[in-house]
């Protein structure tokens, strides 16, 4: 995933750094970051209102995931947080 061009910085470049974090310790965000990387290529491309919805809902989610403090954890991220 290229983080530096990643669209969900368009608006919040600030979270660059927590975007990096996140996507190498939770593989199950990278995953999301990634689908809504997709997703926005999409609806450059023409998408329809369903997409939108969808697109618009997972980056509200990822923001918000960003914005949360780090909490200290030894969890080594292998299950993207779905072993917890």
């Amino acid at each position: 995933m290229n983080v530096e061009n990643h669209p969900l910085l368009r608006n919040n470049p600030e979270l660059a750094e927590a975007l990096v974090s996140r996507s190498l310790a939770d593989s199950a965000f990278a995953r999301r970051a990634q689908k809504y990387a997709e997703l926005d290529q999409q609806i450059m491309s023409g998408g329809d209102a369903g997409l939108q919805q969808e697109y618009a809902r997972l980056g509200e989610q990822l923001v918000a995931e960003l914005n949360q403090p780090a909490a200290a954890s030894s969890c080594c991220g292998g299950c993207g947080g779905s072993g917890h």
